[in-house]
C-alpha cells in the first residue's frame, strides 16, 4: 500500500478556502480536518471491508456536504481527498480518475472555483498507474482551461522530516505555476511507474565501494530513497533487514540512499548494504524532491512496484524470487 503522506502536503499546499460562510463554512472544515487526520494516522497496513466502508462513508459525506451548499471549492477538497482514498490507499486508479472528471465538469459551470486541484490529483492518480500520456494530456487540458494562472514563483524545503515544501523555482518565467509544475513532477514519476526500466547510476557508498545499478543485474533490487526521522521509513527498517537477511543469499540486495543535506553518521544505523549520501543522478530524473520512496526491480532492472511496505514488500519480494 502507497504511502500518503505525499499526497497530504501536496492537499495542504493547494488548499483553498471554501466558499461557504459562517456556521457551514465551520461544520464542513471540522469534518474534512477529521477525516484528513484519520487518513493520516491509517499509514500502512490491511482494514477489514467494514473499516473501508466506514472511511468511504465519512469522505462521501464530505462531498454530500460541499454539494448540499453549493460550495464549489469545498467540494473540490472533498473530491480530492476521496481520489486520493481511491488511488493512494486502495489502488483503484481508474475509479479515482472517474471521480475527477466528473467533479471538473461538475465545477466547470460553477462560478468562482478554482478546480486547479483536481487537475492536479488526477496527474498524480495518472503517474501512479503509470500512464505518462495520460500525465501529459491533464497537463494540456489545465494550460487550455481558465484555471490556468501562470506566474513566477520560487521553492525550498521538503529536505528533511517536518520541513514543509514550499514551491521555488530560480529565475522563473512568466509561465510557471503551482499545479503546472506539480503536473510536470508527477509527468516525471509516471515515466518510472511499475512496468518501466529504471535509470542507471553510478553510486559510492558511504564505505567507499562504487558500483552502478546495472552491476545488480540478474537480483531483485529494492532502491530505498529515505531521510532518518520519517516514521514510515523508520517503522518499515526492521522488515527490510529480516527481508534482506533471509532472502540476500537467494538473490535479494537492498541500496538505500539518503536524501538528506547533511548525511554524516549514517554508519551509525550499521546496515549490512550499501548506503549512500544522496544520488542526484537518479533523483532528478525520478522527480524525488525530499519525500520517502522506494521501487522494486526485478533482475531486468525493470520497476516491479513502489512504496511497498510490510506484507506487501514481503509478498513481493518473495514472488519476484520466485519463492
Amino acid at each position: 500500500m502507497k504511502k500518503i503522506l505525499w499526497s497530504m502536503v501536496l492537499v495542504a499546499v493547494l488548499a483553498a478556502g471554501t466558499g461557504a460562510s459562517g456556521q457551514d463554512a465551520a461544520a464542513f472544515d471540522a469534518k474534512y480536518n477529521a477525516v484528513l487526520s484519520k487518513l493520516q494516522s491509517m499509514g500502512h497496513g490491511y482494514y477489514s471491508d467494514k473499516e473501508w466502508a466506514q472511511i468511504d462513508q465519512e469522505v462521501q459525506g464530505l462531498v454530500s456536504d460541499a454539494l448540499r451548499h453549493y460550495d464549489g471549492n469545498a467540494y473540490v477538497k472533498a473530491v480530492v481527498i476521496k481520489a486520493m482514498v481511491l488511488s493512494d490507499m486502495r489502488r483503484r486508479h481508474a475509479e479515482a480518475v472517474q471521480e475527477l472528471a466528473a467533479a471538473r465538469k461538475k465545477v466547470a459551470k460553477m462560478e468562482g472555483v478554482d478546480a486547479s486541484k483536481l487537475f492536479v490529483k488526477e496527474a498524480e492518480v495518472q503517474a501512479e498507474a503509470g500512464n505518462a500520456a495520460a500525465v501529459a494530456e491533464v497537463i494540456a487540458a489545465y494550460k487550455a482551461s481558465k484555471y490556468y494562472d501562470p506566474k513566477p514563483y520560487a521553492w525550498s524545503g521538503g529536505t528533511k522530516p517536518g520541513d514543509p515544501l514550499v514551491m521555488a523555482r530560480p529565475n522563473a518565467t512568466g509561465g510557471d505555476s503551482l499545479p503546472l509544475t506539480i503536473m510536470e513532477k508527477a509527468l516525471v514519476r509516471a515515466k518510472s511507474a511499475p512496468g518501466i526500466s529504471f535509470p542507471d547510476a553510478a553510486l559510492t557508498d558511504i564505505a567507499g565501494r562504487t558500483f552502478s545499478l546495472s552491476d545488480l543485474r540478474g537480483k531483485v533490487v529494492l532502491v530505498d530513497f529515505f531521510a532518518r526521522g520519517w516514521k514510515i521509513w523508520e517503522e518499515n527498517l526492521p522488515q527490510v533487514v529480516d527481508l534482506w537477511t533471509r532472502y540476500h543469499p537467494s538473490g535479494f540486495e537492498v541500496v538505500s540512499i539518503c536524501l538528506e543535506p547533511n548525511a554524516t553518521g549514517l554508519e551509525a544505523h550499521g546496515l549490512p548494504w550499501s548506503v549512500v549520501a544522496g544520488a542526484p543522478d537518479l533523483t532528478r530524473p525520478l522527480g524525488i524532491f525530499g519525500e520517502t520512496t522506494s521501487y522494486l526491480l526485478d533482475g531486468n532492472g525493470m520497476v516491479i512496484a513502489r512504496d511497498l511496505r510490510g506484507q506487501d514488500l514481503s509478498f513481493a519480494v518473495r514472488r519476484a524470487l520466485g519463492k
